[in-house]
């Protein structure tokens, strides 16, 4: 009768533990396909349209370009750090998508840091 009780509690806690990580998998995915889906309804709608402008930091001779994986990088770090290391699953799950988003839909996302093309320099005299 022992190993029939036994074998009960072997079965019901592997089911305990799977319960929450499905819960946070499920709102985990639901924020990257939400995120994602929205931006690029923005990047389509406002972005490739030229009603918002790419972010670029002039730093003379170089160009910082933020695309918005970095900023949602940030992001996440400074929400990570202000709110004691507790984020949203969810939040943590959109801003993933975001991220996902840039780096799958545009060959660019790994130039970050160009040449600037406007900065002449001055010849020594």
């Amino acid at each position: 009768m022992a190993e029939n009780n036994n074998s009960k509690v072997k079965m019901f806690l592997p089911a305990i533990v799977l319960v929450p990580s499905f819960y946070y998998s499920f709102l985990f995915t639901g924020g990257i396909v939400l995120g994602y889906i929205l931006s690029k309804a923005f990047c389509n709608l406002f972005v490739k349209s030229g009603k918002v402008d790419s972010i670029f930091i002039d730093y003379g001779k170089w160009t910082i370009h933020l695309h918005h994986w970095i900023m949602g990088i940030i992001l996440l770090a400074i929400i990570w750090v202000i709110d004691f290391f507790y984020l949203p699953t969810f939040f943590a799950g959109v801003v993933c998508g975001v991220i996902i988003q840039d780096i799958y839909d545009y060959n660019d996302w790994h130039k970050v840091i160009v040449k600037n093309p406007d900065h002449t320099e001055e010849p020594k005299s």
